[in-house]
């Protein structure tokens, strides 16, 4: 058995390090400056003009505007740069942002390359928070980048550069990212963007079975002209089952947004509490940058569907390992569901149906083409949608995707409200005839005429190692421990832990029936395996320690 689970160990360690040589989305590291007793730089601070225009909070699942974009056009040869020549040549670039009251500050770039061998930084000036480093896997052909932003008014920016590349690096730094909600705050237990008291958090018991549909939900930051919006969507499977990152969204989430704008979309990934509770700390952040539209129901005579189809313009990095949803395009009513989302731009969270969608039109979009739902109460609270959520995926009792959020009035005030998603079966071909109006030819490139798609991870897939479903482990990805479930058996089960090299790091024993806790905060930060063997049969699941 043990010569079986390093075989299967090499072939997936082959994979994640296959993918990162292309993938690379922050490579570490510690800036120069973090070693020197040196000053902060300059801080500029761009015009606020953009900020007298801030909207009020939505009380609807419609887009979420949390952010103003604000103009700098500070290039890399601007003398408002801390310029340091070391003494072997190289030299350091550092410059401050300070944005007034602003909750958090993300930095955006044009005409961006960075030469082999070059790093960049963003960090705060407390040094307590830290992004990169940045480098020449970081250029793409837009010659654009974004960056996740930092729970400050204030950010620095490092740039280092060797010798022997010296002035062939360029950027601008264009805008920042000025949120002025919805970030890095706890407001009132409720979560870091303040979503309401009703909502449940995915890794309560409610999600329990769900982790699948859960790994393939993604908080969406999106660029519209000078609006920073937050919207949900999901990565989705094709027919193909080559793991092209599409991701799908609602259409008023992303039509505003010219090419340039989409170029710097940011998406997060595993954006959730690690149990039910609401951390105290906000969870780390995991993103990308940079998409481009593959369809959209813009193009229709009237509202569509309202479906949003994207594709990242960079290879997911293996450790991320999320799902790519499974769908159905068949059209029935389902009588039991559930949608997972970011309401608010807030952690995960997981709202419930128990009584039939009605199909229905929405306010002037193809008739028949939406789903009303109306949310029940479950163990843990009541859980609608609110800003944020839209482009949020509804899934049947089976877990297939089914529609995505367009709108409606649901909220922790009105529980019983309905909300509407687009369907997915009209978003297959009911928008139009060309192919960027329809879903089609992006999740049925074989034209195998499928009308259910069941979903894949990145990377190993659970269904492709284990045999029979012995447990359950929850929450998963875990910051600090696991709950195991076993299933009713008349044995003594042998459960281990096993790292990533084959190497087992703990052992002991479970009763059937009777759930077990692995406390993991002494354990680094990675991937395992929890094993689960028995006198007839042995089941391994991966788990992710973050």
């Amino acid at each position: 058995m043990k010569l079986f689970i390093r075989v299967i160990f090499l072939g997936w360690l082959v994979l994640v390090f296959s993918r990162l040589t292309f993938s690379q989305i922050s490579s570490g590291g510690t800036p120069w400056s973090f070693s020197q007793k040196i000053d902060n730089p300059i801080f500029v601070a761009p015009s606020q003009q953009e900020l007298k225009f801030i909207d009020t909070i939505s009380k609807d699942c419609s887009a979420m505007e949390f952010g103003r974009f604000l103009p700098v056009n500070i290039s890399l040869k601007s003398e408002l740069w801390q310029t340091t020549k070391l003494p072997n040549g190289d030299y350091v670039y550092r410059l401050g942002v300070f944005s007034e009251g602003a909750k958090g500050v993300g930095a955006y770039f044009r005409d961006f390359h960075l030469p082999v061998g070059s790093t960049l930084f963003i960090y705060s000036p407390d040094h307590q928070q830290q992004i990169g480093a940045f480098n020449h896997l970081n250029n793409s052909a837009g010659s654009f980048f974004a960056t996740s932003y930092l729970t400050n008014d204030s950010i620095i920016i490092e740039y280092f550069e060797p010798k022997e590349v010296s002035g062939q690096g360029t950027f601008v730094l264009a805008d920042i990212l000025h949120a002025y909600r919805g970030v890095g705050e706890t407001i009132e237990e409720k979560g870091f963007g303040g979503s309401g008291n009703c909502e449940v958090n995915v890794n309560c018991s409610e999600g329990y079975g769900k982790g699948n549909q859960r790994d393939a939900v993604l908080r969406l930051l999106i660029r519209n002209g000078s609006s920073g919006v937050w919207c949900t969507g999901s990565l989705i499977n094709n027919t193909s089952e080559d793991r092209t990152p599409y991701v799908l969204t609602a259409d008023h989430c992303g039509k505003n947004s010219s090419e340039e704008d989409m170029l710097q979309w940011v998406f997060y990934f595993h954006y959730q509490s690690s149990g039910c509770d609401n951390p105290t700390i906000e969870p780390q952040l995991k993103s990308m940058s940079g998409c481009v539209e593959m369809a959209s129901s813009s193009n229709a005579e009237i509202l569509g569907s309202d479906f949003f189809l994207v594709k990242l313009i960079d290879e997911i990095p293996a450790e991320y390992n999320p799902y790519f949803i499974g769908w159905s395009r068949e059209g029935s009513v389902s009588n039991s569901g559930y949608s997972i989302h970011h309401p608010q731009g807030d952690i995960k969270k997981i709202s419930h149906y128990t009584t039939p969608l009605q199909s229905t039109e929405y306010d002037n979009g193809i008739v028949n083409g939406f789903w009303q739902v109306t949310w029940s109460a479950t163990e843990n609270g009541h859980g609608v949608t609110e800003g944020g959520s839209s482009g949020s995926p509804i899934f049947d009792s089976e877990g297939y995707l089914i529609g995505t959020l367009t709108g409606g009035q649901a909220s922790c005030s009105a529980l019983t409200a309905p909300d509407y998603y687009g369907k997915l079966s009209v978003h297959w071909v009911s928008n139009g005839l060309l192919a960027n109006q329809q879903l089609m030819p992006w999740l049925d490139p074989l034209e195998t005429g499928a009308l259910k798609m069941n979903g894949i991870y990145l990377g190993v897939n659970e269904a492709e190692l284990l045999r029979d479903d012995m447990f359950q482990i929850f929450p998963n990805p875990t910051s600090q421990g696991v709950n195991i479930i076993f299933k009713e058996m008349n044995e003594t089960l042998q459960i281990q832990v096993i790292q990533v090299n084959g190497q087992v790091a703990d052992e002991f024993r479970g009763s059937p029936g009777e759930p077990a806790y692995l406390d993991l905060s002494s354990y680094a930060s990675g991937i395992y395996f929890i094993q689960v063997s028995s006198a007839k049969a042995s089941q391994m699941k991966r788990l992710i320690k973050i």
